[in-house]
């Protein structure tokens, strides 16, 4: 009887996920290392709200000052790099440098080492993007068309250290600019590059509400794509990327 009831709420659970409507609202802003954003997520009677505040910029410490790892890590640009080690029988922290063997082996654990025909290069990403660019306009198209739309707007300002490939990607950008705001009222898209650095600051503001339900044929659709499936099982399988 027990177990029949737990059945009986977990099926009436999933249903309440997969029929009720889920109200999302959204603001995010990137300008430099500074990063914000907030989240509220609305279900029945419920509420969450996410929100980091301001994040970055040039007094943030690096993550392994934070949370004390022992590990190599990521550092800002701004910060020497430096490679902490404690001796446990002593207690004692060695500021000793890095041989050329623990650089290498740094570099595998962080990521930093890649082999060039796995690197994500421009070029790479590029290719890729014309692979998956079809597919990825029917899921943008799809997912819109199954959600209500208050208000979406997005501002952005890119740039690449390379002008050429600044240039390569203006051209995608007002593709998708030109696409979104003629296809969708609500949804707003404006995009500037800037030739002169290397920049990717946003800002956007959304709200939205969605079933679960009607989302799931626009991504079993693209799970689908026999594209999308070779660049999936390529990453998964660690070997090279198509294109």
């Amino acid at each position: 009887m027990i177990l029949e009831i737990i059945i009986l709420l977990l099926a009436l659970l999933i249903l309440l996920v997969l029929f009720v409507s889920f109200h999302v609202l959204l603001e995010a802003d990137r300008t430099g290392k500074q990063a914000y954003y907030k989240v509220m997520i609305k279900w029945l009677f419920l509420s969450y709200t996410i929100n980091t505040g301001m994040t970055g910029g040039p007094d943030e410490p690096v993550r392994g000052e934070i949370i004390g790892e022992t590990v190599p890590c990521r550092v800002r640009e701004s910060a020497p790099s430096r490679k902490w080690e404690k001796d446990v029988s002593e207690g004692k922290i060695l500021g000793a440098g890095p041989t050329e063997a623990q650089k290498t082996a740094d570099e595998e654990i962080i990521g930093l080492k890649e082999e060039g025909k796995k690197k994500w290069t421009f070029r790479k990403i590029v290719n890729l993007a014309r692979m998956l660019l079809s597919p990825l306009l029917r899921l943008v198209e799809d997912v819109l068309k199954a959600i209500h739309i208050a208000e979406i707007k997005c501002n952005i300002l890119y740039g690449f250290d390379n002008p050429a490939d600044t240039g390569i990607a203006s051209g995608y950008v007002y593709a998708v600019r030109g696409y979104l705001n003629t296809q969708f009222e609500r949804v707003r898209l404006y995009a500037e590059p800037t030739f002169t650095e290397e920049k990717m600051d946003m800002h956007m503001l959304a709200d939205v509400s969605f079933r679960i339900v009607n989302l799931l044929p626009a991504l079993v659709t693209f799970i689908m794509n026999r594209d999308v499936r070779r660049i999936s099982w390529a990453l998964i399988r660690k070997k090279e990327l198509p294109g």
